[in-house]
C-alpha cells in the first residue's frame, strides 16, 4: 500500500493538537512504569514508606493526566475526540515496504479504559498499603502492580498492532508475576503458571491473526486506523477469511477474560494477594478481551458467524460459572466465578454488537467488582488469612463498615435498582432481547443468570456476615484501617451512583450518556450502531430482569441462610447432576488433566526411562568412545622427533599444492 493511501486512511489528527496528545501519551504511560522501576530499584534500599508513596502517588498522577485527556476530548467536537499520534518510527523499509510506527490512539473508548484502570486501580494501590502492610517485599509487590498498569494503559492506548500484542503479553506476564507472588507456596507457582500457558494459546491466536490481517490486506502498516479504514475494501463480508481472523482474534479473548473454554485459571489466580485479585478481576487484565472485541469492531460486524459464536460463549460461560458459584467455599473464588460470569455477559454483549452496552457494564462492574474483593480482603485480613466461608458467620457485628459496603456490593452485583448493576446489566440484555443470536432463548439463559448471580451473591453476604460466629477467631476480628476503608467506602459510592449517571441525561452531553460518548466510536469505518430497544421493551426487560433478580436473593436468603452453609443441604434442594457439575466445576480441570497433562508427563516419563537412557546417552557415550579410540591412534604421530614432523609438514604442503593446481587448471 502506497504511503499516499495510507495517508488517505489515517485518522485525521485533530482530535487535539499533536504536540498535547504526544505529552499527555507519554506522562500517562512513563509514570506507572516509572513507579515500577523507582521501587524495583530504591525500594529495597528506602524501605516502605518509600514504597508507598512510590506506588500510589505514580497511579495518581497518571490518573490526573487521564482526566486531563478525558476533559480534552470531551471539550472537542464530536467528529474531532480521535487523535491517534506517532511518537517515533520503530521500522522503516522505505516506499511500498513493511513501516512499523509507535503510535498511540486517544478517544472516547481508550478514554473509558485509562479513567477505570487509573482510577479504580488507584483506590486498589491505596488500599494496598494497609493490606500488605506486614508483607516483608512491599518495593516487589508495587512494582509488579505499577508494572500491571502500565502494561493495560499501553494495550488500550495501542494503536499499531505490534505495540497492542506487546502490552498483550505484557498484561500476561505482570499477571504471571502477581498471581505468583508468594512464589514460596507451590499452589501459587502451579497457579501462576497455569494462567500463564493458558493466556499464551490466546498470544498465538492473536499473533497468528494479525498475520493473517497484514497479509489479507497486502499492508505495509500496522496501523490499526489504516486496517480498519480498508478492511471493507480487502475482505468480503461474511466471508471465511474475516471470520477466521476474528474467531483467532475472539480466541485470544476469551484466554484473557477466563471465558469457555480457556476459563480454568481464573479461579486459581486467587493464590495471588487479594488486592491482585482486585486489579486483575475488576479494573485490568479479564476486561481486556471486551475491550479487543470493541475495539476490532469493524472486523466482528462484517462477520455474523464470529458475532453469533462469540455471543453464545459468553452468555454460555456466563450460565457455567453462575452455577458453580453456587457451591463454592472459599470467599475470593465466590467472586472470581461471579468475575468469570459478569465478563461473560459482557462479552454476549459486544458478541450480538452493543459495544457501548457492554462498555457499561464493565465500568459499573469495575467499582462493584474492586468493592466486593477489598470488602473480602477486609475479613481475609482480619481472620489471619483464613478464606473458608463455613469458618466465618456473624462478622458484621465486629465488622459493620465492610458488611455494609459488602452488601451495597452484593445489592450492585444482583442487579437491584437503584444500584449500578441494575441499569448496565439490564442494559445489554435489553439489547440481548431485540439482537441477539437465536433471540430470545439467549436472553432467557441471562435471567437464569440474574436468578443465579442473586442466589450466590447473598449466599456469600448471609454465610460470612449474618448468622452465628463458626470460630473463635470471629470475635477477635477488628474493623480495617481508614487506609483499606477509605477506598472501600469510594468503591461502594461508585456502585451506588455510577450506573444512573450513565445511563441517564446529563445536561450538555446527551440523552444516553455511555451510549452518546462511546456510540461514535463504533460508528466509525462503516462500523454499526444498534438502535436501542423502545420505551416498552426496556421497561418490560428491565422489569423481568429485576424480578429474576429478586427471586435469586429470595432463593438464597431461604435456602442458604435459615438453613445449614453446609454444601450437602443444598444438594438436597437441586437435581443431584446440577450439584456434581457446580463442585466439580463441570469437570474441566479433570478432562485437561486427563487429555492433556497426564498424556505429556506420561510421555516424558517415558523418553526419560527409555529414549534418553538407551539414545540419547548411548549416543554421547558413543560419540566420547569414537573420540577416544581416534585419540589412540593419533598419539602414535606424536614422536617427538624434528624429522618425522617435517615429513608430514611437507608431504601436506605438497597435497596442497596439488589441489590448487588441480582447481586452477580446471
Amino acid at each position: 500500500m502506497s504511503h499516499a493511501l495510507l495517508a488517505a486512511t489515517a485518522i485525521p489528527q485533530n482530535g487535539m493538537s499533536t504536540d498535547k496528545a504526544k505529552t499527555l501519551v507519554i506522562l500517562v504511560l512513563v509514570l506507572p512504569l516509572a513507579g515500577a522501576l523507582l521501587n524495583a530499584a530504591l525500594g529495597p534500599r528506602l524501605g516502605r514508606r518509600f514504597v508507598n508513596y512510590a506506588g500510589t502517588l505514580s497511579i495518581l498522577a497518571s490518573l490526573i493526566v487521564t482526566l486531563v485527556v478525558f476533559f480534552t476530548i470531551l471539550g472537542a467536537d464530536q467528529s474531532l475526540r480521535s487523535t491517534t499520534v506517532t511518537l517515533w518510527t520503530y521500522i522503516d523499509l522505505g516506499p511500498g515496504n513493511l513501516n512499523v510506527d509507535v503510535s498511540f490512539t486517544l478517544d472516547q473508548l481508550s478514554a473509558v479504559m485509562m479513567l477505570v484502570i487509573t482510577g479504580v486501580g488507584f483506590l486498589i494501590h491505596v488500599y494496598s498499603v494497609g493490606y500488605m502492610e506486614h508483607d516483608a517485599t512491599p518495593h516487589r509487590f508495587f512494582s509488579y502492580m505499577n508494572l500491571f498498569i502500565f502494561s493495560m494503559l499501553l494495550l488500550v492506548l495501542a494503536a499499531n498492532l505490534l505495540i497492542l500484542i506487546v502490552g498483550w503479553a505484557m498484561v500476561g506476564l505482570a499477571s504471571y508475576l502477581l498471581i505468583g507472588y508468594y512464589y514460596e507456596r507451590r499452589s501459587a507457582v502451579l497457579a501462576a503458571r497455569k494462567a500463564f500457558i493458558t493466556q499464551v494459546i490466546g498470544d498465538i491466536a492473536m499473533v497468528v491473526a494479525a498475520f493473517m490481517l497484514v497479509l489479507g490486506l497486502g499492508a505495509h502498516s500496522l496501523s490499526l486506523p489504516v486496517i480498519f479504514a480498508t478492511a471493507h475494501d480487502g475482505f468480503a463480508v461474511n466471508g471465511a477469511y474475516v471470520t477466521a481472523i476474528c474467531m483467532l482474534l475472539a480466541l485470544g479473548a476469551f484466554a484473557k477474560s477466563a471465558q469457555f473454554p480457556l476459563h480454568t485459571w481464573l479461579p486459581d489466580a486467587m493464590e495471588g494477594p487479594t488486592p491482585v485479585s482486585a486489579l486483575i478481576h475488576a479494573a485490568t487484565m479479564v476486561t481486556a478481551g471486551v475491550y479487543l472485541i470493541a475495539r476490532f469492531h469493524t472486523l466482528f460486524d462484517m462477520s455474523v458467524l464470529a458475532q453469533g459464536m462469540v455471543a453464545c460463549v459468553g452468555m454460555g460461560t456466563a450460565l457455567m460459572a453462575g452455577v458453580i458459584a453456587l457451591s463454592q467455599i472459599d470467599i475470593k473464588r465466590v467472586i472470581a466465578f461471579s468475575t468469570m460470569s459478569q465478563i461473560g455477559l459482557m462479552i454476549f454483549a459486544v458478541g450480538i454488537g452493543a459495544y457501548s452496552a457492554g462498555m457499561f457494564h464493565f465500568i459499573t462492574h469495575a467499582f462493584f467488582k474492586a468493592l466486593l474483593f477489598l470488602a473480602a480482603g477486609n475479613v481475609i485480613h482480619a481472620l489471619h488469612d483464613e478464606q473458608d466461608v463455613r469458618l466465618m458467620g456473624g462478622v458484621e457485628r465486629f465488622m459493620t463498615n465492610t458488611g455494609r459496603y459488602f452488601l451495597v456490593g452484593s445489592v450492585a452485583l444482583a442487579g437491584i435498582i437503584p444500584f449500578a448493576g441494575y441499569y448496565s446489566k439490564e442494559d445489554l440484555l435489553g439489547f440481548g432481547a431485540v439482537y441477539g443470536p437465536g433471540a430470545p432463548a439467549l436472553y432467557i439463559a441471562g435471567l437464569v443468570v440474574n436468578v443465579l448471580t442473586g442466589i450466590y451473591a447473598f449466599r456469600l453476604y448471609f454465610l460470612v456476615f449474618h448468622g452465628e460466629p463458626q470460630t473463635a477467631r470471629i470475635s477477635d476480628a477488628k474493623e480495617a484501617r481508614r487506609v483499606m476503608l477509605v477506598p472501600v467506602a469510594l468503591l461502594a459510592l461508585g456502585s451506588v451512583v455510577s450506573g444512573f449517571l450513565l445511563q441517564f441525561p446529563l445536561p450538555g452531553i446527551g440523552k444516553n450518556v455511555i451510549g452518546d460518548w462511546l456510540n461514535p466510536v463504533f460508528a466509525q469505518y462503516g462500523g454499526t450502531v444498534l438502535a436501542e430497544p423502545s420505551t416498552a421493551t426496556v421497561l418490560l426487560t428491565q422489569l423481568i430482569g429485576l424480578a429474576a433478580s429478586l427471586l435469586g436473593v429470595g432463593l438464597a436468603r431461604q435456602w442458604f441462610f435459615f438453613h445449614s452453609p453446609d454444601a450437602e443441604v443444598v444438594a438436597s434442594r437441586v437435581p443431584r447432576f446440577l450439584t456434581l457439575l457446580s463442585l466439580h466445576r463441570f469437570y474441566f480441570d479433570d478432562i485437561y488433566d486427563a487429555v492433556l497433562v497426564r498424556p505429556s508427563l506420561a510421555a516424558a516419563r517415558g523418553v526419560r526411562r527409555v529414549i534418553e537412557p538407551r539414545y540419547i546417552d548411548g549416543a554421547v557415550r558413543g560419540v566420547g568412545s569414537a573420540l577416544s579410540e581416534l585419540s589412540v591412534d593419533f598419539r602414535t604421530y606424536q614422536t617427538g622427533f624434528i624429522r618425522d614432523y617435517a615429513a608430514i609438514m611437507t608431504i601436506g604442503a605438497v597435497g596442497f599444492v596439488a589441489i590448487m593446481v588441480l582447481l586452477v587448471a580446471r
